[in-house]
């Protein structure tokens, strides 16, 4: 079984300690437990217009299953970046700017963009974000995708926006017959779900919450074509 995961830094399970799996580490193991061996490739940090190079130039047809696990990108402007985005973005560590100098006007700069964001997805047609953009690319692969609804967050703002995104990716799913497991149900925002001092990254218990859950989804989505199987009684 082929497994393309698109995502964040949550796909490898940044700040947890050495042994602990990512969520998709418990999907994996899940789905190995079934019998079927699994290869994985995973691309994490990508903007939004790298996704949508990424996509255009992988042989999507070649996987069993596409995971995207996505934020506030799918209701942010591409911009012209789009057109110089590098093909097969590697994963990347983040956060460098945390606790340097400016960062505390770094996080009032962000809020504000994120603000604007939301502001300007009530304003702008659906058709014209890039949810409806990356929904027609997958198109042909419906099949074969499951699209995670954007992971909870404990910061008001940023959760304010990541529900708004859940819920145009809910209703654009709905249209394109897309399955899509919706995190929120899952996850909450608080703190026994993430990583002490941390608004944003789950816990090893929540990655094991949401891993599972997402197994159990997998086999049970109507949309999704499941691999059987091969396990003997």
């Amino acid at each position: 079984m082929n497994v393309l995961v698109i995502g964040d830094e949550h796909t490898y399970g940044y700040g947890l300690t050495k042994g602990r799996l990512s969520f998709i580490g418990h999907f994996i193991r899940q789905t190995r437990g079934t019998g079927q061996s699994v290869s994985v490739d995973v691309y994490a940090h990508l903007t939004m217009a790298q996704v949508v190079s990424t996509l255009a130039q992988l042989p999507l047809s070649r996987y069993d299953l596409i995971i995207l696990q996505l934020d506030q990108l799918l209701i942010q402007p591409i911009g012209q970046d789009c057109m110089n985005a590098p093909g097969l973005a590697m994963p990347t560590l983040p956060y460098a700017l945390i606790n340097q100098p400016g960062a505390d006007r770094k996080t009032v700069f962000t809020g504000l963009r994120a603000l604007g964001i939301l502001v300007r997805s009530f304003i702008k047609p659906a058709r014209t974000l890039p949810i409806a953009g990356l929904m027609k690319q997958l198109r042909p692969y419906q099949h074969n995708v499951l699209i995670i609804t954007p992971l909870p967050h404990r910061n008001r703002l940023t959760r304010w926006l990541r529900l708004r995104v859940r819920a145009l990716l809910l209703r654009e799913s709905e249209k394109q017959t897309v399955s899509v497991f919706d995190a929120d149900r899952v996850i909450r925002p608080q703190e026994e779900y993430f990583l002490p001092n941390d608004t944003e990254h789950l816990s090893a218990v929540g990655h094991e919450l949401l891993g599972r859950s997402l197994f159990d989804f997998y086999l049970s989505a109507p949309t999704i074509i499941t691999i059987q199987s091969t396990r003997r009684d």
